[in-house]
């Protein structure tokens, strides 16, 4: 007969997924966990959700073991500076990711700048706590360019670099071409927005 392991597995369709409660076999809830937990160890299975598993592709290099570490390796690779919450939604549930996100945030790894917006961080050696890698001007900018919104230079550095005036702007302003609802900044500095 056998093994509970190799039951699972063959369970499993070639690239589809299966749910834990699917599992029907002859054995109890907290058996078939270990047998899981064994399986997902020895890189058989992958967990893409809670109670969610598919077969692992062996052509790849190992997947990582959890959500966190799937989104932490994403954004290490990435050459981008923002990230919205719908770039990790293929790494496992809507809930998952949110507590996958919150744990990266707590660990520093990234920076909630705004509702659905992150930002890669790291530990500021002036203040000891987690601040974005790049300026908040420039995290603004690509967060707006990546919800769609065009962006332009404010009247005040408009008057700055036209010689009209002498005051050197904050670079905390940015002027839009449409409405924007959410504020976008960090640990108190937001950035303010200026009709274009």
């Amino acid at each position: 007969m056998a093994t509970l392991a190799q039951q699972i597995l063959d369970r499993f369709a070639e690239g589809g997924t299966l749910a834990r409660a699917d599992l029907v076999l002859d054995a109890d809830y907290d058996s078939i966990g270990r047998a899981l937990g064994e399986l997902v160890k020895d890189r058989k299975i992958v967990r893409v959700s809670r109670g969610r598993y598919r077969k692992a592709d062996k052509g790849q290099a190992a997947p990582a073991n959890t959500i966190s570490e799937a989104i932490e390796k994403k954004v290490r690779r990435s050459k981008r500076n923002v990230f919205l919450r719908k770039d990790f939604a293929g790494l496992g549930s809507y809930d998952a990711i949110g507590r996958a996100l919150k744990q990266k945030t707590e660990d520093g790894k990234l920076v909630q700048i705004g509702y659905g917006l992150y930002a890669k961080a790291q530990v500021s050696p002036f203040t000891g706590k987690p601040a974005p890698v790049v300026g908040i001007k420039r995290l603004a900018t690509e967060a707006l360019e990546r919800l769609g919104k065009e962006v332009s230079v404010s009247s005040y550095e408009d008057a700055y670099n036209s010689g009209r005036s002498t005051q050197v702007p904050t670079g905390r302003m940015i002027a839009v071409k449409d409405r924007v609802r959410r504020r976008i900044g960090y640990d108190g500095n937001y950035v303010i927005f200026q009709r274009a």
